[in-house]
């Protein structure tokens, strides 16, 4: 048992006295006082994918303790997690998942879209579909043409996708039929924390539908990484061929360093206020106050305060601190500590829609196939435990990108993006979206980049059927959305969900958008090979065939790709943005943000390399400030 002065004192003079034990804690703890008791240079909200990359790098230096809270618990040893197959089995069950629901959508007739993020130590990375992939180098520039210096470019971020990653290139024979092995071309990074693979396993039915695809003039990409992301290629996936399991921040990032003496993540806890004091002009953040299990506690940060809380939680706890819109502070009885109207604002979301089609081959192999089929489902989980390969390491690999020109006619675009141009100006919106709308439209009428995505998965998107019938989906992304929602707290209650509008469809030309990748869809599935494996179309049905079918469809199942954006946004004070280059709060001397919510402009990819490329830039600049 250890003593201290008081103690002491206290057995000596017959007094007690109430001032308690300071315990200070290291790696992986529930021990909510403990934690609050502790000293810590930094203090990071968020233990997902760009928090525990922070976390990881920060503590690299031994002379600074760094301190991490996550509202959910750690998952190492759950299938729903590491078995890359079972993606989609965590969505909505609520020990992984905050399972939000936007506001009602007028575009949508009064329907709730539900959005699902990760709750738990890896959050998104843990709960995602694991697709690895860059944007194009058009997407991560645009960021520099608002105003935003600071090698927010893609020659800025290259370097850190290559620092995350460690990449083993995938097999030769594919149903692809690329020359070289995908993830061999150059820029690949090959000695990060995060393994990175390509399937091992692909179904009989990928290559019908590449040949189908290919058949409508798309052209294959071998190397999607260089820059330039439009075509069909064989996706990398966040799977470690070494285990054939998930990887992913809390398993490659904290696990490997969570005995480190300097570093302590606080699991079952959620941060709820950020203290400040005043000085200069500037609010400095002196600790975070959170809850666990009922209580309330404070830690303080003697250098900084990182918000890792990802864009919809970021906005929520910025504007409960006190850092926000002057009016819609004050109506909550909040005190202003920073006005800046931006906060909240810019949201951006992939929309997505998913083509079922019933196959009429039971044999086919699909993901339905290891709940329906035993022999099968035996056969390779024993290829997954022995050797770490087969059907349970296997992810979505065939995804496409295509310029509008590849499918509309020039008649079309040019009457669709008038009306857009016509709808944008009605809008009266502001000077940072307008910019941003000038960048994409100009992109789509120079046809060079993808503007919306086909992803093929052999099985049923985050569902399973133990009937003796096999499904696949073809999902539909609109890669480049004109829809600019928010994120607001409209009360004081920090646990309650904030709101959040998606704003879907926001102009017409997102409709006209999944409208004819819907149609698209439709007439793949009849091209040869692939037709003779398909029974029936599912969703929509058979007897879904006219465009205001089709449109219906659309407004009642439009969803969310999950790649929520920019609500505490990179750009110039005054004109959108939230934070400056260096990710400081404007306003703050020592609060940054580092997670999705920084990026200005949605980009045409799937966003988890990109978040942990942006982790690895900030890290590099946190450290080179001290």
């Amino acid at each position: 048992m250890r003593y201290n002065t008081l103690t002491i004192l206290a057995a000596l003079l017959g007094k007690s006295f109430s001032t308690p034990l300071k315990r200070e804690v290291t790696g992986i703890t529930s021990d909510a006082a403990a934690f609050a008791q502790s000293s810590f240079d930094y203090v990071i909200v968020g233990g997902g994918t760009a928090g525990l990359v922070l976390a990881a790098r920060l503590s690299e230096d031994a002379t600074v303790k760094v301190g991490v809270i996550e509202a959910g618990e750690t998952r190492f040893d759950d299938a729903d997690v590491n078995t890359p197959a079972y993606l989609g089995q965590a969505l909505f069950n609520p020990l992984y998942d905050w399972a939000y629901e936007t506001v009602p959508q007028a575009t949508l007739n009064g329907r709730s879209v539900s959005l699902n993020l990760g709750k738990m130590i890896g959050g998104g990375s843990a709960l995602n579909f694991m697709i690895w992939q860059r944007g194009c180098q058009g997407d991560y520039d645009n960021w520099s043409q608002l105003g935003i210096e600071g090698g927010w470019d893609w020659a800025g971020l290259l370097p850190y996708f290559e620092k995350t990653e460690n990449v083993t290139p995938g097999p030769l024979d594919t149903p692809y039929n690329f020359t070289e092995p995908s993830g061999s071309g150059d820029g690949e990074g090959n000695s990060g924390p995060l393994p990175v693979g390509y399937n091992n396993f692909y179904s009989t039915i990928e290559g019908p539908y590449a040949q189908a695809l290919l058949s409508l003039g798309v052209p294959q990409n071998a190397d999607p990484d260089n820059g330039d992301t439009t075509g069909l290629f064989n996706s990398a996936a966040s799977v470690d061929p070494a285990t054939g399991n998930r990887s992913y921040s809390g398993r490659d990032y904290l696990l490997p360093n969570v005995g480190r003496s300097n570093l302590a993540v606080l699991t079952g806890a959620q941060a709820t206020k950020i203290q400040f004091t005043h000085s200069r002009g500037n609010a400095t953040a002196t600790g975070v106050q959170f809850t666990a299990s009922g209580t309330n506690y404070t830690v303080s940060s003697r250098k900084e305060v990182i918000l890792s809380a990802g864009s919809l939680h970021t906005p929520q706890l910025l504007e409960l601190s006190g850092i926000g819109d002057e009016a819609r502070l004050t109506a909550l009885g909040i005190p202003v500590v920073v006005a800046n109207s931006d906060v909240g604002e810019n949201l951006q979301d992939h929309q997505t829609l998913n083509s079922g089609f019933l196959l009429n081959d039971p044999d086919v192999p699909t993901v339905d196939t290891l709940f329906s089929n035993a022999s099968f489902a035996a056969t390779q989980e024993e290829l997954y435990l022995t050797n770490h390969t087969g059907f349970f390491t296997y992810t979505p690999s065939a995804l496409s990108f295509h310029p509008l020109q590849q499918f509309w006619t020039e008649d079309e675009l040019d009457t669709a993006l008038a009306q857009l141009q016509t709808e944008i100006t009605q809008a009266n919106l502001s000077t940072f979206i307008n910019k941003q709308f000038q960048l994409q439209i100009d992109g789509i009428k120079q046809g060079a980049v993808g503007q919306m995505e086909l992803l093929f998965v052999a099985g049923v998107l985050g569902a399973s059927s133990t009937d003796q019938e096999n499904f696949v989906d073809m999902s539909n992304f609109a890669s480049r959305p004109f829809s600019r929602g928010s994120v607001h707290i409209n009360t004081t209650d920090p646990l309650a969900p904030p709101l959040i509008d998606t704003a879907y469809l926001q102009f017409s030309f997102g409709k006209y958008y999944l409208l004819y990748q819907r149609h698209i869809t439709r007439n793949l599935s009849q091209i040869a090979p692939l037709s003779s494996f398909i029974a029936s179309p599912l969703n929509p049905s058979a007897n879904v065939t006219t465009d205001e079918d089709f449109e219906n469809f659309v407004i009642e199942n439009v969803g969310t790709e999950w790649h929520q954006v920019g609500t505490a946004s990179l750009g110039p004070l005054g004109e959108g943005g939230v934070v400056a280059s260096d990710l400081i709060v404007y306003g703050t001397s020592n609060l940054r943000v580092v997670d999705a919510s920084i990026m200005p402009m949605q980009i045409g990819a799937h966003i988890q390399a990109t978040v942990y490329a942006i982790a690895e830039k900030a890290a590099d600049i946190i450290k080179a400030a001290q």
